[in-house]
């Protein structure tokens, strides 16, 4: 029995690997960005039984994203939307969100040399808008 346990103790031990060529390829955190820019903080006030406040906010200004290495992927600006609902807890309210004109962004690659936006650019971009 003891045998065994440690049999399975020493093989766990020594093939935890701090190779680096492994770290290379699977990166720690593939998503790991940086994003500068200005965000504004508003409630609405969503009438029910008793009103509630929501806090929500939205992007303004030109916003830049950037690979953790410091690399500038996008640069761009949100528009900003304001939704009215007047169906739901009896008055109605309004509140912002932000939504994406892909012509007002610019995109580079990893030798920050202009490009077309990929898929998975815009949807970078598209992170943090509305959900609709």
């Amino acid at each position: 029995m003891y045998k065994s346990l440690f049999i399975v103790i020493a093989t766990l031990l020594f093939s935890c690997t701090d190779d680096p060529k492994e770290e290379e390829k699977y990166p720690k955190n593939l998503f790991s960005i940086i994003q500068e820019g200005k965000s504004v903080e508003d409630t609405y006030t969503f009438c029910s039984t008793i009103p509630q406040e929501i806090n929500f906010s939205y992007r303004i200004g030109i916003w830049i994203i950037k690979t953790k290495n410091g690399k500038k992927i996008a640069k761009g600006e949100y528009d900003i939307e304001i939704i009215t609902i007047d169906d739901q807890g009896g008055c109605s309210f309004s509140y912002k969100v932000n939504t994406v004109d892909i012509n007002k962004w610019e995109f580079w690659d990893s030798e920050g040399v202009t490009i077309e936006p990929t898929k998975r650019l815009i949807s970078l971009v598209k992170l943090y808008t509305s959900k609709r």
